[in-house]
């Protein structure tokens, strides 16, 4: 197969199937591994696709329900999260408890935070690893875990997180749509969600700009324009509405 033909296969493919292993790839062209990583960089070098570690991931996906592991996604958008979470910081006052969702978004802020006496809890090990090692006291709710996504989640969670009261929460969603509101892949990351956003007395969404329009699975908090914080708005739907934009 020429080289053409065959970018343009792996192109449609991911757009149709919104993710595509690198396996399924090659299997796709009968193309070595090596060719096919190849034209996932020239890709997305392009603009074209989102690279990962073991395959890639449509840029427009506006119904994407595929959920990626935390590993994947650590590697996408790393600039647009860090300005994110250093408009997130602006919002913590010293001396609070904090609750940090599992995510990529909340795991910069845990690498930017630099406020006294924050204590923080979380449902994710990796990000409390992070905030131990910068000096804080951190608290991991327990449960079921889901290894993919580093998250605590099911009902012993839930238990858990009720005992709690956060001056502020910050969380990570998959999708934010006008009349769907937020949302994620996965039910019973879904209802932690919910669960923790509940047990806060303020909550605010970390999204970068692709999230917008996205719709995923499950909605587990309805559109709230002035606790949204994005790096910047590209959508015109989205403009004007009193989200806080971090290169505004």
């Amino acid at each position: 197969m020429l080289k053409e033909a065959r970018l343009n296969q792996i192109l449609e493919a991911v757009n149709e199937r919104k993710y595509m292993s690198l396996r399924a790839l090659m299997d796709l062209t009968n193309s070595s591994e090596s060719t096919i990583r190849a034209d996932l960089i020239e890709l997305s070098k392009a603009g074209k696709i989102y690279r990962l570690r073991g395959g890639a991931q449509a840029i427009n996906n506006e119904s994407f329900s595929f959920e990626l592991s935390l590993e994947d996604k650590m590697g996408i958008r790393l600039a647009e999260k860090k300005a994110i979470a250093r408009k997130a910081l602006t919002l913590i006052r010293p001396n609070t408890i904090l609750y940090f969702d599992a995510g990529t978004s909340t795991y910069a802020l845990a690498e930017e935070l630099d406020v006294p006496g924050v204590k923080v809890v979380t449902n994710s090990v990796y990000l409390a690893r992070k905030v131990i090692s910068k000096g804080y006291k951190a608290y991991v709710i327990g449960g079921e875990f889901k290894s993919s996504t580093d998250a605590f989640i099911g009902p012993m969670a839930q238990e858990i997180l009720s005992r709690f009261h956060f001056d502020i929460g910050f969380f990570g969603t998959n999708g934010i749509h006008l009349e769907q509101g937020c949302t994620t892949p996965d039910v019973e990351e879904a209802a932690i969600k919910q669960k923790a956003m509940n047990q806060c007395e303020e909550a605010y969404i970390l999204a970068d700009s692709s999230k917008f329009g996205v719709i995923t699975s499950v909605s587990f908090h309805s559109f709230d324009p002035e606790h949204i914080i994005t790096d910047h708005i590209e959508k015109d739907e989205f403009k004007n509405l009193g989200i806080l934009e971090a290169k505004a």
